[in-house]
């Protein structure tokens, strides 16, 4: 096949119309041809006395012809090819924005939806029909999802729930077609955008196809004012009388340094009120700290005051509920070398109401010394080891201290993982490892730490960890953590497991950075926290505080307490049901958990009945995940306001559960038009932003100023063709033979 190439400059034209491109300059080309012809002339005259006019005109033939084919080659011959590019339809991509926030009828006195409308029928876009009038003009609606407008553009409706400008621009550029290019994209919007993407990534998008972005703004970039209340913070279970917090997020809009003024309503009566400064920030968060006297649920509602010409006031207020319960955790210990730090906790938790405690300390050779907490232990079973899974789970919290590989077999360990894994149990590693030997590789550590101490200890409390209740019991102390005594040693941490989190970091010597000091790790449905330093029990004493409740008392009382709010289960019920959450968006599915402490295979589906108020909304049933003694349903509400789900429980029983539902709808109260996003957009992509005025002339000059497609040219070589060289090979080799034939050198 002949070789083809795109044509360069360097190229003769002849009259016959071949191309000649050579390889190297001509004049070369030139210069080489007179001076083979030269040396030729010049050897046939030395050889003139030995040869026949005969013999030397047909070596001279032979000789010339076969230089003039090299120097044709070097002149290299092609034939010149146009080729005209394929047709193309360039396109103009037009959408239209039918969210919510379409309907504010700040422009022009009409919706700007109804403003939009009219500028595509004033500039010519669609026709007295509202139906695209140039099949070159490609229409969409835009909102959550983006799609094709095939009928009249006076039918649409701003009914989309938020809008996605980065998502709207890659759809319609997806749109083009392999014979299709687009010259521009329009976007008639207010320039809503809840996609947090940045506008200059999805300029890059378009720049990427050669495609500017135009935004036609509409709307007011006026002053919108409005407050809304979201509960951060979901704490299913706490104990009477423990403090809890109430966490709650203000989304605040256009009330720059205002005053707020907030309500904390306890069963719809006002407890607690603060003022907050709305500063410039975006959102802000306001925390309110609760106790309950009394086992129960309760409602809790936050709420800040209407502001003056405030677009929505129903968003003004957030529920939660408050589940208080007074059921004494069952707690077991277990030690197989007492220290310090085991037996203050112990006697802590000893003395504490909230827990009843077992114990089991190794005191010598194969000898474990049972304590039990309860006074009156008629009709219970002797206190003995655990064996089993069931026989872990029946605890709530296990705490380990050291030496235990004299106390469980590697089938006890697996019994203990899969009480953790598999039943909810939550484990503390009080001393950091627990297990020597063979046992020491386990699942149920987060962290193994090392055997190394390094002394003079200072425990800092990591990150987000100082929210929660048992670093708040810390912090709350006189001077904060850094008035607690040092500690007696750290150990340094190995690589931890996954879904381990830091809760307080421990700066040793010789290390050049804090490393860490407390883990927690989520288990399965368990948890487990290891506590990587010694001499915790320090903290207990403190010449300020008399009587059980110093910090050791407190850190101690409130972790105990967190694991419980983390984990599904009650103190000793059989049974737990819980929502996904308390507040759920309208449109969002709420989810329903079931577990049972002792699972029961016969136990596959549980009625459960949904109410607003005292009307059924709905049934579902709880069905089984796959894991034994766990089911699961859900539940889509469709009307917000109180919700409430009651379960028919295996034991004849009910469980009730109560969750709101709210509408979140920020389309309809964000509707200030942002123009810096849609100019920051349009200018990083090549476009600009236009008035009503100018669409038309632009529509009139992407039409009319499409560049077309310059043709090519293509040269396709007509000398490399096989004969062609063996045709001058013959001619020099015959010269060659007949040279030798006749003698001559």
């Amino acid at each position: 096949m002949a070789a083809t190439r795109e044509e360069g400059m360097n190229f003769w034209v002849s009259e016959s119309g071949l191309v000649l491109d050579p390889v190297i300059p001509p004049l070369l080309v030139l210069f080489l041809g007179l001076g083979l012809l030269g040396l030729t002339v010049l050897l046939l005259r030395r050889q003139g006395d030995a040869l026949s006019r005969t013999q030397r005109l047909t070596l001279a033939a032979l000789r010339v012809a076969g230089v003039a084919g090299v120097l044709i080659l070097l002149l290299q011959p092609s034939r010149r090819e146009v080729i005209h590019p394929p047709a193309v339809d360039r396109l103009v991509l037009l959408g239209v924005d039918t969210s919510r926030s379409m309907k504010q009828t700040d422009a022009d006195r009409a919706s700007r939806l109804d403003a939009a409308k009219r500028i595509l029928a004033d500039s010519g876009v669609v026709n007295g029909e509202g139906r695209v009038a140039d099949a070159r003009t490609r229409l969409f609606q835009f909102s959550e999802a983006t799609t094709n407008v095939t009928g009249s553009v006076f039918d649409l409706t701003p009914q989309g729930p938020t809008t996605r400008i980065h998502q709207t621009v890659t759809e319609m550029l997806a749109s083009v077609g392999a014979t299709e290019t687009a010259s521009a994209l329009i976007l008639l919007t207010d320039g809503h955008d809840f996609e947090l993407v940045s506008p200059v990534r999805t300029a890059a998008a378009a720049r990427t196809r050669q495609t500017p972005i135009y935004a036609l703004p509409l709307g007011r970039q006026g002053r919108v004012r409005d407050v809304a209340v979201r509960i951060l913070s979901f704490q299913p279970y706490t104990y009477v009388k423990q403090r809890a917090r109430i966490n709650a997020s203000l989304r605040v809009v256009g009330c720059d340094f205002e005053d707020l003024q907030v309500q904390l309503l306890r069963q719809g009566v006002p407890v607690q009120s603060r003022v907050v400064n709305a500063d410039e920030s975006p959102e802000l968060t306001v925390e309110f700290e609760v106790t309950e006297p009394e086992t129960g649920q309760f409602e809790y509602e936050v709420r800040v005051t209407p502001l003056e010409g405030e677009v929505d006031s129903a968003n003004n207020a957030a529920l939660t509920y408050l589940n208080v319960i007074d059921q004494q955790l069952q707690v077991l210990v277990l030690e197989g070398s007492p220290y310090w730090d085991t037996t203050f906790l112990q006697r802590s938790l000893m003395r504490n109401d909230k827990f009843e405690v077992d114990s089991l300390a190794k005191y010598a050779n194969r000898k474990v010394r049972p304590i039990r907490k309860r006074v009156e232990t008629n009709g219970l079973p002797e206190l003995q080891l655990p064996k089993t899974s069931a026989e872990f789970a029946q605890y709530d919290v296990i705490v380990l201290g050291r030496g235990l590989e004299t106390m469980l077999d590697a089938e006890s360990l697996q019994a203990l993982e899969s009480a953790v894994r598999d039943r909810g149990a939550a484990v503390i590693f009080a001393r950091g490892p627990a297990f020597a030997g063979p046992l020491s590789t386990n699942e149920l550590e987060p962290v193994l730490w090392s055997s190394e101490k390094r002394e003079k200890v200072r425990l800092q409390i990591a990150g987000a960890a100082a929210a929660t209740g048992p670093f708040r019991a810390l912090t709350g102390e006189s001077g904060g953590v850094e008035s607690l005594p040092e500690l007696i040693a750290g150990r340094t941490p190995g690589e931890a497991k996954p879904l381990t989190a830091t809760l307080a970091t421990a700066s040793l010597e010789g290390q050049d950075s804090p490393v860490p000091g407390m883990v927690h790790r989520r288990f399965g449905a368990g948890q487990v926290v290891s506590v990587g330093v010694e001499g915790l029990w320090r903290w207990g004493f403190n010449a300020k505080v008399e009587g059980p409740n110093t910090a050791f008392d407190r850190f101690w009382d409130q972790l105990l307490l967190w694991l419980l709010a983390g984990r599904d289960f009650l103190p000793t019920k059989q049974y737990s049901l819980r929502p996904s959450a308390a507040n759920v968006p309208k449109g969002e599915k709420v989810y329903f958990r079931f577990g049972m402490r002792q699972p029961d295979p016969a136990v596959t589906q549980i009625p459960m009945r949904v109410y607003q108020d005292a009307t059924e909304v709905g049934r579902v049933t709880l069905t089984s995940t796959g894991t034994a003694g766990r089911l699961s349903a859900e539940f889509l509400p469709t009307r917000t306001g109180r919700h409430r789900a009651v379960a028919q429980l295996p034991d004849g029983t009910s469980q009730e559960i109560r969750f709101m539902v709210f509408s979140e709808n920020l389309e309809e109260t964000e509707v200030a038009t942002d123009t810096g996003l849609l100019r920051r957009l349009c200018e990083a992509s090549g476009g600009r932003l236009l008035t009503p005025a100018e669409l038309p002339n632009l529509l009139k000059q992407l039409r009319e100023n499409l560049p077309e497609a310059a043709p090519k040219t293509k040269l396709t070589s007509v000398w490399d063709r096989a004969w062609v060289f063996y045709v001058i090979g013959a001619l020099l080799g015959s010269e060659w033979f007949l040279r030798r034939r006749w003698g001559l050198s």
